[in-house]
Formats: structure tokens, sequence, C-alpha cells
């Protein structure tokens, strides 16, 4: 199969559709595992994921070894009606495919895995360079995982993107005024003039409805949150906020000068003719962080009132970073490779014979310094099985199995009680990262490709390149038993039966 038919997506954006078109493809919680599960099905995908946002949704799909469905493109490669993907879609939300394939964009192979780097590290947000899409990205995929519709394909492809995001977040510098759209929001605002004593009210307390009451407390505002419980220790009330129950919000937009909505709600917080009742206004703005709109845009026509959606906070980076989108274009280009690199070897691993996958060599490691990022119980069966051979045996973690620290206190092992970072690794001869958090893991053997380091990931039998055997020490013998990471039930087995053999043998 080509890279073409083993990945492919389909995605509006900001840049395709406007907030109200985007508005309809927005999923309820309710019906979410259902839409996408059966979207999966008529597909015939082996995984699928839905990247949605207020400024996308994008339905990603892996055919690993099966065949992908016929797309239905026009001459420039945009989906028709009939294109598979786009009915998927459309199916989803409830729209009709005809209506909107204008809005959607088809990507494939090499062009699709680029644009989710791209995507992960916030070079194709409307707030450039943001903050939480690369978050967004890693919930979706976790989604995908939690319903059982993701397949390895897609979990390694938005791992990747993932750490190469987080490699740009962290090396790169952008010269940028705001990093979500709430700072562009209050900095448009204060155009207006100062914030400093206005009167405001935030309807939501989730994730973003508490970003937005923080940062108009900071900008001196004097903010009103709306609660739907409103019982004591129910809820989070951002700092220097004060709460009101969220049926009584009609009943404070009278006294104030700005009004920000940022709820999941399928339904208008405010309604026309319910905000038009509380008049009248006088020069108050209504800004609506949601997709679909929490706000009714007819309330714009009313006298005295301004109102502003998501759209109205987009930035556009500018020529003094073309420096920074070198330097990123660079990790994110490294990124992809190392996916394309891992789905390559995957590939040669399954064509490869049993015989011939693995051979088997026997090292001397009693000068060798072995190195381990994660101190639980995974990296405490390893140690046990390699201490009797590494010279120089270093465990880097928070915290440690109480097991590891008396291994520490005998003198046999090293521990480091610090987090990762690249420079545990220098002077490694062999590296085992075997932390609980897929995404280190990924960090740590991207890093040792870097340096040519041998690395063992214990959450991705794809990216060792050794296995870990299973081993039987008798008489100055030593066996090693490997199923090429694959069976441990057989490796455990086959070990028992050797051991067995050796004592009623007494070889």
């Amino acid at each position: 199969m080509t890279r073409d038919q083993v990945i492919c997506m389909i995605g509006t954006d900001h840049g395709l559709a406007p907030a109200n078109v985007r508005s309809a493809f927005s999923l309820p919680a309710d019906v979410r595992e259902a839409a996408v599960s059966l979207a999966r099905a008529k597909l015939g995908a082996t995984g699928v994921v839905l990247l949605a946002t207020c400024n996308r949704t994008e339905l990603w799909a892996s055919f690993d070894g099966v065949e992908p469905p016929v797309r239905a493109l026009d001459e420039r490669g945009a989906p028709t009606a009939d294109d598979p993907l786009l009915r998927a879609v459309c199916e989803m939300h409830m729209v009709d495919p005809e209506r909107n394939a204008r809005y959607f964009a088809c990507r494939s192979g090499d062009v699709a895995v680029n644009h989710l780097f791209n995507v992960a590290c916030g070079l194709r947000s409307a707030i450039v360079a943001e903050d939480q899409i690369v978050s967004q990205v890693k919930q979706a995929i976790a989604y995908s995982r939690e319903i059982g519709v993701a397949d390895s394909v897609l979990e390694v492809l938005f791992r990747q993107a993932v750490t190469a995001a987080k490699q740009v977040k962290g090396g790169v510098r952008f010269t940028r005024a705001y990093s979500t759209a709430v700072d562009q929001a209050v900095a448009l605002l204060e155009e207006g003039g100062s914030l400093q004593g206005v009167s405001c009210v935030v309807i939501g307390n989730g994730e973003y409805g508490r970003l937005a009451a923080s940062t108009l407390v900071e900008h001196g505002a004097r903010v009103l949150v709306t609660v739907r419980q409103y019982t004591h220790g129910a809820v989070t009330v951002p700092r220097g906020c004060e709460s009101v129950p969220y049926a009584d919000r009609y009943q404070h937009l009278s006294d104030c000068k700005v009004v920000m909505s940022a709820t999941t709600s399928p339904h208008y917080t405010l309604e026309r003719a319910a905000v038009e009742e509380c008049g009248p206004f006088d020069g108050t703005v209504f800004v609506d962080l949601a997709i679909p709109h929490d706000i009714d845009p007819a309330i714009a026509e009313l006298p005295g009132c301004t109102l502003r959606d998501i759209d109205s906070f987009a930035t556009e980076i500018g020529s003094e970073n073309a420096q920074a989108i070198e330097a990123a274009q660079r990790l994110l280009a490294s990124g992809a490779a190392e996916f394309w690199d891992w789905m390559e070897r995957r590939k040669t691993m399954a064509h490869a014979t049993p015989a011939g996958s693995w051979f088997p060599l026997f090292i001397d490691f009693s000068e060798k310094r072995a190195v381990f990022v994660g101190g639980g119980t995974i990296a405490l069966r390893r140690i046990r099985t390699l201490m009797p051979f590494v010279g120089e045996l270093v465990v880097y973690a928070p915290e440690f199995t109480p097991e590891l620290e008396r291994f520490a206190d005998d003198g046999t092992i090293t521990l480091v009680r610090q987090r990762y970072d690249t420079s545990v690794l220098d002077g490694a001869d062999i590296v085992f990262a075997c932390t609980n958090d897929s995404d280190l893991n990924d960090e740590i053997w991207a890093e040792c490709k870097r340096r040519n380091t041998l690395v063992n990931v214990c959450s991705d039998r794809y990216k060792c390149d050794f296995y870990f055997p299973g081993v039987v020490q008798s008489e100055g013998m030593v066996i090693g038993v490997s199923a090429g990471g694959k069976d441990h039930r057989r490796v455990r087995q086959v070990r028992a039966r050797i051991e067995q053999l050796l004592e009623e043998e007494d070889i």
C-alpha cells in the first residue's frame, strides 16, 4: 500500500469556512461516540480520529493493511458530494454533503502528515502559534483510544505530532502578541478603553470560560461568572470573580459593558428576545468564543450592541517570524520523517521471517553504562535482570519503587531523583524508556535516534532497537529467549521449561 492509501483525512477550518458554517460541525458529547464509531465502520477503516475545535473539524482515517475506499475528488483534488470521507463526516453531523463540499479539503499520505504536524504546533491556527491546540490534538487521539476506534498507525502519528509540537514550543520563539483567542479578544476590547473597573459577565465555567474570566480580572475588570450548580464547593470560580447562577444571567446584562460566552452548549446561551428585554444598551460588547455559537447572531442588530465571534480574533504571522517558521519546519519535518521511518520499520518487521527477525548477540556490558528513565515496576523487572551484567546502571525518575531504593542503598545501582531532560542520556551506551507517559517515551526514543544510542521503549515494541529477553542463568551459562517483543506469555513458558530442563538433567 502507498502512503496515500494508508493515511487520509478530510477537514474544514477557519480558512475554509466561516464560524456559522463550522457551527454545524460540532457534535454533542452524548452522540459523539456512536457517530465516530459508525463512521469507522462505514469507511472500513482500521482507525479513525475526530479532531474538533472551535477552528476546525477534521476526520482522520487509517487503512492499515485493508483496502481504502475509492475517493471521489474533482480535478483539483477537492472532495465531491460522493466522496466517502465527506459523506462520513457530513453524516456524523447530519448535514448535506452536496451543500458543504466546498468547505472541505482532502489530504493523504505525506501531505496529511505534514498538515497534522503543523496543526499540532499552532501554525494552522487562527491565533498563530497558540498554546491550546497541542492539548486538543492529544485529547483527540485519547478519545479514539478510549472508545476503541484508534489503531497503532494513528496512535503513533498523533503522538509524534504532539512530540514535535512540544519541541517547537520549547525550542522556537515566535514574535506574537497573544497566545489565545481570549488574549486577542481582551486586546481588542481595550482598544476602546481600559477595562479597569469595567463590569463584565462571563457565561460558562469550563476551561475556556475560566480562562476568559481570569484574563479579564488580570486586566482590572470586575467579573461575574455564571455557574450551573450554585452549591458551595461544587464548582471552581476563578480568583477575583463573583459567581451567579446560570439561570439568572439575563438579570445582570444591563449593568455590564462586556459579555463573554464560552460554553459547549448546543443551544444559544443568550437569545435576542430575552436580551432585548434587558436593554437599553449603550456600547455593550458581546463576545462569542464558542463553536457552535453561544450568542444569537441577531443580537448584533440591537441598538447599542456589538457582537464579535471567534473569527474576529484571527491573527496573521508576520515576516518578522520567518526565521522562527523555518526553524519550526525543520523540527516538524524531522518528526514526520521519524513517523515514516517507524512505518517502514514496522512493515519490514511484519514481513520478516521469525528466524531472521532478530539475531541473538551476546555482548560484554561490564564496562558499559545503562540508563533507565522511569523508576516503576517495568523498570524494576528489567533492572533485576540486568544488574549482574552491567558495569554502571543509572535510573532517572521523580520517584522510585521501594525495591529500587534498596538496590541503591546496597550500592548496586544509582538513583537520580529528577525529571527527564536530554542531559540524562549523556554517556549512555544503552537506554530504557520505562515511564508511564507514552509521549515522554517517544521523546526519549527520538533523542536516542539523534544520538545513535541503542534504545528500548516499553510502550511501543516498534520503537525498540532490541528486545529484552527472558534470561536463564546456570553454572556460567546464559540463555536468552525472545519472541520478537510479541508473545511475552510464551517467552515466560519457554524460559520456565528451560529452567526445569536444566534442573532435571543437572546441566
